[in-house]
């Protein structure tokens, strides 16, 4: 399969994609001081790993893990204001209504941009996969291993979160179920039509590129994030675990995932238990358990804009009640946690909610109210929870017990074990996946995956609070699936429609 650019914007996806930049201190500090032509061949493995600085570059996008002005994040908060999660306030600009009120239909520009902001990712990701065996010798292998690697990893990750959307299930043996195209050749040409390949056929596109991203990043010259205090701004051999954990989970390979899982768990930083580290974290002042963040420096943005607009305190979506309350005391995450403080503030108080609380969790570094923070996309507690469901779900609930205990105690403080089993136990991992991850991600793709009615609560279809009146969506609706837009179809008639958005 190869990348398809589109002719009337192909200009802008080059420039957008390709104009790369070198590093200074660290890969970070990006400074424009040269433009490698994306067709044309990188001529060392030094601007070949400059190519890969650009891919990580993507990932800021505003419709990726970036954010513009109350829009955006497709990866980032977008699937928790489409969940239960958030809440949309009557302070919105209601630029993001459609996609949390379900109206999102074939002609929403949202959708595109989502679309096209993760190939941009994959575009970049191949070109470094085009070229870097050109440059690889013998006593450069394993510099090779560690940007072969990191690309695999990135390929994979972007072309992932394109199938969360757009696949209507996440059927692992599924031949009729239509993934998308699955990238694996950079090309520039109006004619390239690609189609749409099986859950089957997409799943084994993303765990070959997975194994190999494992077996490069196993074997190289340096960590990755060598050199690196307080961020984790690259995919490590950690990060490639985590992501084979978390496709398999997806896919219902439960003996998969716990095997990814726990080799991530060997050599991922050790949970968080304190405060001040925890807040860290989303603050730039400690690395913590972090594997891996999506870095916004000074004049990038940041993730929080479609959540919460930090340089003047507006929340256009707020938490639901049901995941914390200003008094601490109700909802999921209560004062006793470490969470509760490093997620939340009460800021702006609204007197449509008085209970509710602002997500601020990246409102800025250094104490700076100015949305520039940094996106936690893996972290060390996403592996014990995949392995607690995997677990659960493959009936080894005394194990799955004891993963959700040592997160429970790493985040409560004053927790006491439980002993839970079956179905219970099942729903209680739901629920501290739920506390853990707000704004990170994946509440919507959670209930999506196992075929859950989402249910919003209290503030949900009363218009003094919030205008969105879409409060429930069952497991058969359409809109828990993207539809191809007509954008896309109209520059290549081969990818074809979701059978539901037909």
């Amino acid at each position: 399969m190869i990348n398809k650019i589109f002719k009337r914007s192909s200009a802008l996806l080059i420039l957008a994609a390709f104009t790369l930049q070198s590093c200074q201190d660290t890969f970070v500090n990006l400074a424009p001081e040269f433009t490698l032509d994306a067709v044309n061949n990188p001529s060392n493995m030094g601007q070949l790993e400059q190519v890969l600085d650009g891919a990580y570059a993507n990932f800021r996008a505003a419709d990726y893990y970036g954010s513009a002005s109350g829009t955006g994040s497709g990866a980032g908060i977008m699937p928790d204001v489409m969940s239960d999660n958030l809440y949309e306030t009557i302070q919105t600009l209601a630029n993001s209504r459609d996609m949390s009120n379900f109206q999102f239909q074939q002609n929403t520009a949202q959708i595109t941009n989502i679309y096209n902001a993760m190939y941009k990712v994959i575009s970049v990701a191949n070109i470094v996969l085009r070229d870097v065996d050109k440059f690889t010798t013998p006593a450069n292998k394993k510099t090779a291993n560690r940007i072969k690697g990191q690309a695999h990893a990135i390929r994979a990750l972007a072309h992932f979160d394109l199938f969360k959307y757009f696949a209507e299930n996440y059927d692992r043996n599924s031949t009729t179920t239509l993934a998308l195209n699955y990238s694996k050749t950079f090309e520039i040409s109006s004619e390239a039509k690609p189609i749409r390949l099986s859950n089957k056929a997409y799943y084994d596109e993303l765990f070959a590129d997975i194994n190999a991203a494992q077996a490069l990043l196993a074997d190289v010259d340096k960590n990755v994030n060598q050199g690196f205090a307080a961020i984790r701004p690259k995919m490590g051999l950690s990060a490639a675990h985590l992501l084979k954990a978390r496709i398999s989970l997806y896919a219902g390979l439960f003996n998969d995932a716990i095997a990814a899982a726990t080799l991530g768990i060997a050599i991922a930083p050790a949970l968080v238990s304190n405060q001040t580290t925890f807040n860290g974290m989303y603050s730039e002042a400690a690395a913590g358990e972090i594997i891996w963040n999506v870095q916004f420096d000074a004049g990038q943005s940041g993730p929080t804009f479609l959540a919460f607009f930090a340089t003047n305190n507006r929340s256009y979506f707020r938490p639901a009640l049901e995941i914390a309350t200003i008094s601490g005391t109700s909802g999921l995450i209560r004062s006793n946690d470490i969470r509760y403080g490093a997620y939340f503030a009460n800021v702006n108080r609204t007197t449509e909610v008085p209970q509710a609380l602002a997500l601020t969790k990246y409102r800025g570094k250094g104490g700076v109210s100015n949305g520039n923070a940094n996106f936690v996309a893996m972290k060390t507690a996403e592996l014990y929870l995949i392995r607690a469901e995997a677990y659960a779900r493959s009936s080894q609930d005394l194990l799955a017990m004891r993963d959700l205990n040592t997160v429970r105690t790493a985040r409560i403080s004053g927790y006491v074990n439980e002993d839970l089993t079956g179905a219970t136990l099942v729903n209680a991992i739901a629920d501290e996946r739920r506390r853990e991850f707000v704004g990170e991600g994946h509440r919507f793709f959670d209930l999506k995956r196992t075929t859950r009615t989402l249910t919003r609560g209290s503030t949900c279809g009363i218009p003094a609070q919030s205008p969105i009146d879409k409060c429930s969506l069952t497991p058969t609706s359409r809109e828990w699936t993207f539809p191809i837009t007509e954008t896309l179809t109209n520059a290549n008639p081969n990818l074809v429609q979701n059978p539901s958005w037909k």
